[in-house]
């Protein structure tokens, strides 16, 4: 298997006082997962701490792209993002299977973006 490291909000003051907590090597290669994205803060923010451990981080993957900003907050730190679907492509599933009203996946159109 692969080593798993998650990277903390912030440090906390007990234990080893790190905010990248796992095995960590200069040079390492790292994908950052999370199920979903919407500003990107988080992941930007992690991505930034693993480079600053010596880690390198050029893709990250989640299950949903709420559309909000994230794609473009990554780019801004050199990490390209794959979503396996967008919040747009969510809402027309909805939409197509019948769980959901034409008026209702509207008004989740409008709010994408906000």
């Amino acid at each position: 298997g692969k080593p798993f490291l998650y990277v903390r909000k912030e440090v906390k003051l007990h234990g080893r006082e790190r905010r990248v907590e796992g095995i960590l090597s200069p040079g390492d290669k790292i994908i950052l997962l999370d199920d979903l994205i919407t500003t990107g803060r988080t992941l930007s923010s992690a991505a930034e701490a693993i480079k600053k451990e010596g880690g390198e981080v050029e893709h990250a993957f989640v299950l949903i792209d709420r559309q909000e900003g994230g794609r473009e907050a990554l780019a801004g730190v050199g990490v390209e993002l794959h979503a396996l679907m967008t919040a747009r492509e969510v809402a027309e599933v909805l939409r197509d299977m019948g769980f959901i009203e034409e008026e209702q996946y509207r008004l989740i159109l409008s709010q994408i973006g906000k």
